[in-house]
């Protein structure tokens, strides 16, 4: 395909919707950019360059990855007028004017006004495909036809994903070279068969390599450079011309990488026009309207951002890695969060793989029915996994499972449910009070006692492990289970709950063990210059000093998973109601966010504010709650265009995986209500909306997987005498539930005929409705006039 007949490649009405852009003149280079793949992904500036940086892999998380190894640097692009005097120097595009952002793919805009040209770069990383492909249009500004002479200059840096060196796989100097007579750039690993091949749509007229060859930006690494040029690029007075480059990679050989440049090159409309496809689907899936609408903007996106995070390594596994650009690979304790946000956007199936993910690399790391912390795409484990992690995967799997409906999924995972508990409560318990030790989501060191969110997630699992027991057939099992969940849930309201505080303590310790942490905390709040978090730890040493270090109690550190009692809904509602009330306040609330310590008052981060929006939730306090879905929702674009930062509000991972936790969830199981139960083909609707949400509707719901697939369309309409539920299922066999607000006395009408709903104990109004469908339920409410 010529640059003449070369299809464009467009977003579509769909997808051009969700455009975010800014102007880039000026900006820093860490202001960073995802172009996402399920194989390769692009981390680039948004201001058009490819700067060095990265923690994990020092220098090195940035630039095109297909993971487990790094293929490039980066890549740049020279233009001048063809046979002229300024050909050899040319202009490079370095700083860009604006940058664009699409659900997945992206642009940048450059004016060379000495050129009397203006270019746009886009790109996009095609599904299921080792490559990338980049697009260069020209477009002539003078109203004169031209020549143009490129110089496309990539640089490799075929490297290993941090944590490659437990198998033994070192970095060597790249090696390359030039096909001319296919016009290709080849580099390779000295050691390794790591390979990338580099081309465009048209043939060069010369080609260099060299390891001290740069273009206007040096980069680090072992990495070399090849320069490929194309002269002669006709372009029409005052119109435009595309060249295509395309880059493929192989972490197996020279034939993989070759072979994929080729469906690059011959495909790459079609590539295109598949992955906008499936990104319209995306969009179509869990459809919202609700009032606030910037916040239904930060939902759809959100529904974009998930897939993101899809990180495929044929040789391990698929699933939901955390945040980019420096936590791509898979995490235990993040994903028992970042699940439940897909669950409700039609994630059911990678809910599912990555939870088998997780716990066939536990299984095989420790045995024990202990879960990792952190996976990486080399297949070694960081971390065997901190203690609550075991107790929130096997939470995080009950829930998946009430969505998806799939029997074999729960009985491929109880097993190792059965082992995590006996791990939890066993091994994790040498003093046998049901209050597991070890290190909690909050990684400080010296913080691996008794605490707060081991301890809730431990009573979720034991709760979640009854359930499954009971339908796996193990009644003693779960009689067990159910006993220990209450036993425990107990000791944390009553051991936990500082009555003084009207909060939750961080954690249950000797006095002799915080005493022998205390400096660590203390030292490390000096040097984050927190002096308020000091003086109330040097308060707490002093108190300290004059009790019986042997003795044990409840210690608070105003750390954010003091929610989780609220969050869970272990907490009973007077506790939850003072505990929320007190976490609203500045004392634990900043500008953006929830704060990580009410002690630093400092850091807010998105999955802080999420554990709240949720708590909130869970005691129908859905005002608060949506106070909290907008703090996050408040971030959006304030780093990357389209997206949300994992710390509050603009830094850290520019995109993080368990945002969608405090977004998606709240609104959709607790505003909305939709909680299914899909093995038993049942469905629970308990819409709470907050103040002022009178018209709001969902979309395309998707509930089961296999036999038990569905799809819900939920609306509700509001009004002072008289409020309308509207729903209707794709498949007629469920039974629905509809737990009516502000029903109490009023008349209750399905499908036009009066009917008398079930009043529980609690007052609560609830409507069976049996091989559901299509339905409209009406509450009418008599309003009493007075004189």
């Amino acid at each position: 395909m010529t640059s003449a007949t070369a299809a464009s490649l467009i977003a579509g009405p769909i997808l051009e919707a969700y455009h975010e852009s800014r102007e880039t003149s000026g900006l820093s280079w860490k202001d960073l950019y995802i172009t996402p793949g399920n194989r390769t992904y692009m981390i680039g500036s948004q201001n058009g360059g490819f700067p060095d940086f990265g923690h994990h892999v020092k220098l090195e998380m940035g630039g095109l990855w297909l993971h487990p190894i790094k293929l490039l640097d980066g890549f740049w692009l020279r233009v001048a007028n063809s046979g002229s005097e300024d050909a050899i120097a040319g202009k490079w595009l370095t700083e860009s004017d604006s940058f664009h952002n699409y659900p997945f793919h992206n642009v940048h805009h450059y004016s060379l006004r000495s050129l009397q040209l203006e270019v746009e770069r886009s790109q996009f990383c095609p599904d299921d495909v080792e490559g990338f492909v980049i697009s260069y249009k020209l477009r002539d500004t003078s109203g004169k036809p031209r020549s143009l002479c490129l110089d496309f200059l990539a640089r490799t840096d075929l490297s290993p994903v941090w944590f490659s060196e437990g198998k033994g796989v070192e970095d060597s100097f790249d090696e390359g070279r030039i096909d001319r007579e296919k016009g290709l750039f080849l580099a390779k690993d000295a050691d390794q068969p790591w390979h990338v091949v580099v081309g465009a749509d048209r043939a060069c007229c010369k080609g260099k390599v060299g390891r001290e060859l740069f273009g206007p930006h040096w980069t680090a690494g072992k990495g070399i450079s090849g320069e490929l040029t194309y002269d002669e690029i006709a372009v029409p007075a005052g119109g435009e011309t595309v060249i295509r480059f395309f880059i493929a990679g192989s972490y197996s050989s020279e034939e993989s990488a070759l072979l994929t440049y080729m469906k690059l090159a011959s495909s790459y409309y079609k590539l295109w026009e598949n992955k906008r496809a499936r990104y319209e689907e995306i969009a179509a899936q869990t459809v919202i309207s609700i009032p606030d609408q910037h916040l239904q903007k930060v939902f759809n996106w959100v529904k974009f951002h998930n897939d993101w995070f899809v990180r495929d390594v044929p040789e391990i596994g698929r699933g939901m890695g955390a945040g980019h650009p420096e936590y791509p690979w898979w995490f235990g304790c993040d994903n028992s969060y970042t699940l439940l946000g897909i669950l409700p956007l039609g994630g059911l199936d990678m809910a599912q793989e990555t939870l088998e993910l997780i716990r066939r690399t536990s299984e095989e790391t420790n045995g024990n029915g202990r879960i990792i912390h952190e996976l990486s795409t080399s297949g070694l484990v960081a971390n065997p996994g901190n203690t609550q992690e075991t107790a929130h995967f096997i939470k995080c799997v009950w829930d998946v499972f009430e969505w998806t409906g799939d029997i074999q999924f729960l009985q491929s995972m109880y097993p190792s449910v059965k082992k995590g508990l006996s791990w939890l409560l066993g091994e994790m318990d040498p003093d046998n009070d049901l209050l597991p030790e070890g290190y909690g989501i909050i990684e400080i060191e010296g913080l691996n006692v008794e605490l707060i969110d081991s301890a809730v997630y431990t009573w979720s699992a034991l709760r979640a492990g009854m359930h499954m027991a009971m339908l796996l057939g193990e009644q003693e099992q779960a009689a067990e289970y159910a006993s220990l969940a209450e036993r425990l849930g107990d000791t944390i309201n009553q051991d936990l709950w500082l009555e003084k505080e009207g909060l939750y303590a961080d954690a249950m310790a000797s006095v002799g063990k915080v005493m022998s942490r205390i400096d660590i905390y203390i030292e490390r709040a000096r040097s984050m210059g927190a002096e308020g978090a000091v003086a109330s730890m040097q308060a707490m040493k002093e108190e300290m000093q004059q009790l019986d270090p042997a003795s044990e109690r409840p210690w608070l550190f105003k750390n954010w998973v003091i929610n989780t009692p609220m969050e869970t809904g272990l907490a009973p509602r007077d506790k939850a109601i003072q505990a929320l009330d007190r976490m609203g306040t500045d004392e634990f609330t900043g500008p953006w966010g929830t704060y990580l310590s009410g002690l630093y008052q400092d850091q807010m981060m998105t999955i802080s504010t999420g554990v709240q929006a949720v708590a909130e939730a869970q005691y129908d306090r859905m005002d608060e709650s949506l106070r909290f879905v907008r703090l996050i929702a408040s971030t959006f674009n304030k780093r990357l265009p389209g997206s949300i930062s994992e710390m509050s509000p603009d830094y850290g991972c520019f995109v993080q995986a368990w945002t969608n936790y405090g977004v998606t969830w709240p609104i959709m199981t607790y505003m909305f209500g939709i909680r299914p139960k899909s093995y038993s083909r049942e469905l629970s609707l308990r819409p709470r909306l907050p103040e002022g949400w009178h018209e709001v509707s969902a979309e395309q719901v998707a509930i089961g997987l296999g036999d038990r697939a569905n799809k819900l369309e939920f609306r509700i309409s509001l009004s002072e005498t008289t409020d309308v539920y509207r729903l209707e299922l794709d498949q007629p066999s469920w039974t629905v539930k509809v737990d009516l607000p502000n029903a109490s006395g009023a008349e209750i009408i399905l499908d036009g005929v009066k009917v008398l709903p079930n009043v529980e104990a609690n007052g609560e109004v609830i409507l069976e409705i049996r091989n559901a469908s299509r339905h409209e339920v009406r509450v009418a409410r008599k309003i009493h006039e007075t004189c």
